[in-house]
């Protein structure tokens, strides 16, 4: 049985010119502005080695969650990702979904 499609993905989004400074100025779903900042050839997070060491005694402290390692993604050496991250140095994983929200413009209804 094939499994339901979530609704992030059935609606695109336009980036705006942070975003799209790193996936293109194509609409995308957020399922694909996520691959894309991952995996992107020029400007992703694997491409550019942002991504922390699991055991590197690297933390972060979000809200009251601590994030370490592996969890955290570096954007102070690259200008483009330090913009995209709001001017911070470091940003946990789970604000890649926030800050493309951010950094994109709704669909019109």
């Amino acid at each position: 049985m094939a499994k339901k499609g979530s609704h992030l993905n059935k609606h695109k989004v336009t980036p705006k010119p942070k975003l799209a400074a790193i996936i293109g100025k194509k609409p995308v779903s957020y399922g694909e502005a996520a691959k894309a900042l991952w995996n992107d050839k020029q400007m992703g997070i694997k491409k550019l080695n942002l991504n922390g060491e699991a055991g590197d005694g690297e933390t972060l402290k979000v809200g009251k969650k601590v994030y370490k390692g592996g969890q955290i993604i570096h954007t102070g050496e690259n200008d483009v990702w330090k913009a995209f991250a709001n001017g911070k140095k470091k940003i946990a994983m789970t604000q890649l979904g926030t800050l493309v929200k951010q950094h994109s413009t709704a669909p019109k209804k």
